[in-house]
């Protein structure tokens, strides 16, 4: 029996290559910014700090909260419209931006496995450990599954992408493009187009504009995780550059911008303080009551959302919209 699982084991790593493999932290050349973010009005930290090990824990235990629908209703969206999806598209190689653990992805998958079609997923992520992981577990769930990683930044990991004649379908889940700035989500539409060719397909996971009432409680959840995980990129701070933030002298500020459509993230100052890095050499002051900016989630309109994706040069073929919530994944494909 240990024989046979070791052989099964070995047949199923045969079927995981590494295109891009970067252990390079992409936070470390990242000083100069904070520097400059920490000196303009009004002070900014950038949302990358959330995410070391501590504040991923955090956020990961704010998913699973009651108030925190945008995992748990956009799972149930690819429950129910997988087998639609795969049929408008096709069988495809899969191309993931920020595939994680890609739990979510295997509802796709699922579909290619039940038709006996092999598929080429390339999950593209900067956490090459979870990547990794995530690779040996799925070709272990899916015979026929080929996963080509490529552990590196969105940009890099398209661009490193090897040629495909055939149409490739691209995945962008949990309303990741909502935490972009509007430059990047241009720069990454531009890549996806340069990276691809006519009749690709985009799926694309986003948040909508709703009551305000509905986002309010997601980000503010009861037992606070969602406050821990914004908080805890003061400790990154102290961590990685040698600060002396004391979290206590800050709060978490959470607020729906219905007009301009974005949840706003804010650590608020409790009073007069200064903070020290010690590896930069320098210190920042803070006045009570002012406020840093730390988080933002665009919340689209449907339609505004497909007139900026068709400026892109994407057409809507399809979109499913959860009308509780109003989460919605939009099917495009490239012109």
């Amino acid at each position: 029996m240990t024989t046979q699982l070791r052989h099964s084991s070995k047949k199923a790593d045969c079927r995981i290559r590494y295109l891009e493999k970067s252990n390079e932290d992409p936070l470390s050349h990242d000083a100069p910014n904070v520097i400059s973010n920490l000196t303009r009005s009004p002070k900014r930290i950038s949302s990358l700090y959330v995410y070391d090990k501590r504040g991923t824990q955090l956020f990961e235990q704010q998913c699973v909260t009651p108030e925190y629908y945008l995992r748990r209703v956009e799972s149930e969206l690819l429950h129910f419209y997988a087998a639609d999806i795969v049929g408008l598209c096709g069988f495809l190689p899969i191309v993931e931006l920020g595939a994680g653990t890609a739990e979510k992805t295997r509802t796709l998958l699922a579909q290619y496995s039940k038709h006996r079609k092999r598929c080429d997923y390339f999950p593209i992520d900067v956490d090459t450990g979870t990547l990794s992981d995530s690779a040996r577990k799925l070709v272990s769930a899916f015979p026929l599954l080929f996963v080509h990683c490529l552990g590196t930044t969105y940009l890099k990991g398209l661009r490193a992408l090897p040629p495909c004649p055939q149409p490739r379908l691209f995945m962008f889940l949990g309303s990741s493009l909502g935490n972009m700035e509007w430059q990047e989500i241009e720069n990454l539409l531009s890549q996806l187009f340069d990276s691809g060719v006519r009749e690709d397909y985009l799926l694309l996971g986003v948040d909508l504009d709703k009551d305000p009432a509905i986002i309010d409680r997601a980000y503010n959840d009861a037992a606070g995780y969602g406050a821990r995980s914004t908080l805890n990129m003061l400790d990154h701070l102290n961590h990685r550059y040698g600060g002396d933030f004391v979290t206590e002298n800050f709060r978490y500020r959470s607020q729906y911008n219905s007009r301009a459509k974005k949840n706003e993230v804010r650590i608020e100052s409790l009073v007069d303080q200064t903070v020290t890095f010690s590896s930069l050499g320098v210190g920042v002051s803070f006045q009570a009551t002012e406020l840093i900016d730390a988080e933002v989630m665009w919340k689209f309109d449907p339609d505004e959302l497909g007139a900026m994706l068709d400026r892109a040069g994407f057409s809507t073929v399809r979109r499913w919209i959860q009308p509780a919530y109003r989460y919605g994944l939009f099917l495009l494909r490239h012109q």
